[in-house]
């Protein structure tokens, strides 16, 4: 059965489907976008959302970087973020800091795709769906 972590300040939730290490989910600090400076051209953080690390309980002091399944993960954007985006002329964009630059998540090797609410002046969802993870922080952007 799949397992469900939520982390309901930052608005994220994360889905294990069954697999083969028993895997839990650890918050760990943000950091901050003073350092971690974009590329030119590239994804452009404005909100860092979240970071977080996957790892197996048996293991707990090591965290899991292939995964069996794809664990899909839904982050919270705001009216604001999407508002900010459109006034700079770009889509609003998920990404994440790979160690050395941001990346942007993509519909076709992440599946991103945004699901807006309802009550479109609440905002809606980012949904991600990854097979490999470290333990990036993820910020919306574009």
């Amino acid at each position: 059965m799949p397992k469900k972590v939520e982390f309901d300040e930052e608005g994220v939730a994360i889905t294990i489907p069954d697999q083969k290490k028993k895997i839990s989910v650890r918050k760990l600090d943000k950091g901050s976008l003073d350092k971690m400076r974009p590329v030119k051209g590239g994804f452009q953080p404005a909100r860092l959302v979240v970071n977080f690390e996957l790892y197996d309980e048996d293991q707990p002091d090591k965290y899991l970087v292939e995964l069996d399944a794809p664990v899909e993960f839904r982050v919270r954007y705001t009216k604001a973020d999407l508002k900010r985006a459109e006034k700079e002329g770009a889509a609003l964009a998920l990404g994440f800091w790979d160690g050395s630059g941001w990346v942007r998540f993509t519909l076709e090797k992440h599946g991103f795709h945004l699901v807006p609410d309802a009550d479109s002046e609440k905002g809606g969802f980012g949904v991600v769906a990854i097979k490999k993870w470290g333990d990036p922080p993820v910020s919306w952007g574009k």
